[in-house]
């Protein structure tokens, strides 16, 4: 086992124990132009396929959840509705931080509103039901709407989430009052 360097152990006051880290588990801004790191970015063609192929599942998921309900006193209200879209917003988040590119986060949310668009507009047996012209408007046209609008909802938001979590830190500069 080997010795940390003389500037980086534990007995100094300085540097306490908890942000020493060594080198062979933990990885420094140097490592990683050593090519030493255990972390290495994706490239951006598989990240945009990872991110293309997300937006798919996550429309395929949601489609399925989207009609479910909860009957609360001769009101339904569209949980499944309102799940699929959590999903789809956290589906794009979750692309976006992996990758670390927050344009990620609207290419897996425009798939998905594609593919949800494509499920409501089949002619003969639509997946999505978007019809609220009916009186009463039923239950599942409703949490269709819900369902279509939602998801672009859900990607500006979770645009604007991925881009505050990859945004630049500025190191806190302590000003003397």
């Amino acid at each position: 086992m080997q010795d940390p360097p003389p500037g980086l152990t534990d007995d100094d006051a300085r540097r306490p124990a908890a942000v020493v880290v060594g080198r062979s588990g933990g990885s420094t801004p140097g490592d990683r132009n050593r090519g030493n790191s255990a972390w290495r970015p994706a490239s951006r063609w598989l990240s945009l396929a990872g991110s293309v192929a997300a937006g798919v599942a996550a429309a395929i998921l949601g489609t399925a959840l989207h009609a479910r309900g909860w009957d609360l006193a001769g009101l339904t209200v569209p949980l499944g509705a309102l799940a699929a879209i959590v999903l789809v917003g956290s589906t794009a988040v979750f692309a976006a931080v992996c990758a670390r590119n927050v344009y990620l986060s609207p290419v897996v949310g425009g798939v998905a509103y594609l593919v949800v668009g494509w499920f409501a507009a089949v002619e003969t047996y639509p997946l999505v039901l978007t019809d609220t012209g009916a009186d009463p408007a039923l239950p599942a046209a409703i949490a269709g709407s819900v369902w279509v609008f939602g998801v672009a909802v859900a990607t500006l938001l979770a645009t604007l989430v991925s881009w505050w979590a990859l945004r630049p830190r500025r190191p806190n500069r302590l000003r003397a009052v």
